[in-house]
């Protein structure tokens, strides 16, 4: 099966540690895409399938921004509050869809979809780049002045 969203270079943010996460949240809307195209979202066995994929989606998102958000904290990323606002936003956006579709109002999970990987392309290009760039920054100043102190 034909993937939805092929990994490109682009989106690597070069940390090993986020671009595996980054992979791996593309891997799970990818499931979540093929889960979508099963049959009826509502009133199937597709429905238990695709409940499925969208917590590993909201699980998995929640473990890594925690792993972004734990890094910043830790180097003093200047923009630490306004990258977490972004993730508390999407957060609470997908958050809101999947109550909605839980409850069996109608979430055009097509869109949703679509919303979760044109998101995620937009925060990987600018603003995870900026913090892992910002990061090895800090980083290499540390080591050199660990250097310096030998």
């Amino acid at each position: 099966m034909d993937k939805w969203i092929v990994w490109d270079k682009k989106f690597e943010v070069g940390y090993k540690r986020i671009d595996d996460q980054h992979r791996e949240l593309i891997n799970i809307i990818n499931d979540l895409h093929a889960a979508s195209e099963l049959g009826d979202l509502y009133n199937s066995e597709a429905r238990d399938k695709f409940k499925i994929v969208l917590k590993r989606t909201v699980d998995y998102a929640t473990y890594h921004f925690a792993t972004e958000e734990k890094i910043m904290k830790a180097v003093h990323y200047k923009y630490f509050k306004e990258h977490i606002s972004k993730h508390r936003e999407f957060s609470s956006k997908v958050l809101e869809n999947v109550i909605k579709y839980t409850n069996g109002e109608n979430v055009d999970m097509d869109d949703f979809i679509v919303y979760l990987r044109d998101w995620l392309f937009s925060h990987i290009i600018g603003e995870d780049k900026n913090f892992v760039d910002e990061l090895k920054n800090t980083l290499e100043k540390m080591k050199e002045e660990d250097e310096r102190l030998k």
